[in-house]
């Protein structure tokens, strides 16, 4: 009887235990990534390829810290998961229940939790991506392709598992995130890059053509993942610029870093 009252204590005792590991797991995550996201500010990491969107407003840092906050929430979530299954485990394995005889006899429950668990993975794995992407976030009006329909509304919730919709007749939408097929995002803007050019090599450069040739360049070599936009501007340089020099904005689907924006500037002189 006290070997059996020992062996409940300490099965019981494996719950704080997972507990106190779980947050643990979450605070280091939660540090670990606002980490990451503010060293890639400062330089050009992944975190950096994320577009402005509509009424930011000089918001986009806190629109990435909110996104590695989402992710580290995710992360955290799945850990905990983890924690407490094998807290579980191991409260079985002192009460001295046969693991492997547990689960095999728990037949079509033990393949419903499999198949269940299958589906959980995926939606996890597609919403981490979608968010380290920046695919769509809260407040982006998009256009969600989801088995072959279309679903337009605004981002209103991006969970562990499914992204929920508001749609203009005030309906909510849901979807898990590995069944979203293609994603229209209708507030992100195109990065704009202001390249300056000596004034005289413009002139003689042609502006359509310098188009066609930047619409031809995308993808690259040294232009890997840059996709050009063909409605390039010419604007009047800055006050500090020298005056002999004209600013030439284009718009690309991310931001440029400074070794493709010297190419893009041969490419528009046609150097």
């Amino acid at each position: 009887m006290l070997t059996w009252f020992a062996s409940v204590s300490e099965a019981i005792f494996m719950l704080p235990i997972a507990v106190v590991l779980s947050w643990f797991a979450r605070t280091a995550i939660r540090r670990l990534t606002r980490r990451a996201v503010r060293r890639a500010q400062r330089s050009e990491g992944s975190w950096r390829i994320r577009l402005d969107r509509l009424g930011d407003d000089g918001q986009a840092d806190v629109r990435k810290r909110q996104r590695a906050d989402a992710v580290a929430r995710m992360l955290g979530r799945l850990v905990t998961i983890v924690i407490f299954m094998f807290a579980v485990f191991a409260a079985l394995e002192i009460l001295g229940v046969n693991l492997a005889f547990a689960i095999s006899s728990a037949g079509f429950v033990g393949l419903a939790i499999a198949l269940s668990a299958q589906d959980f993975v995926k939606d996890f794995l597609g919403g981490t991506r979608a968010l380290l992407e920046d695919r769509y976030a809260v407040g982006d009006e998009v256009i969600l392709r989801v088995s072959g329909n279309d679903v337009r509304g605004t981002v209103d919730l991006i969970g562990s598992a499914s992204i929920r919709l508001r749609t203009s007749d005030g309906a909510t939408w849901h979807a898990g995130h590995h069944s979203v097929e293609a994603v229209t995002n209708l507030s992100q803007l195109p990065a704009v890059s202001d390249i300056e050019v000596p004034l005289d090599d413009w002139a003689r450069a042609d502006e359509q053509s310098a188009v066609d040739r930047l619409a031809v360049a995308s993808n690259d070599v040294g232009l890997t993942g840059v996709v050009f936009l063909r409605d390039i501007e010419t604007r009047e340089p800055d006050t500090d610029a020298p005056a002999d020099t004209v600013t030439v904005r284009i718009k690309t689907n991310r931001p440029l870093s400074s070794p493709e924006t010297e190419i893009v500037r041969n490419k528009l002189l046609e150097r």
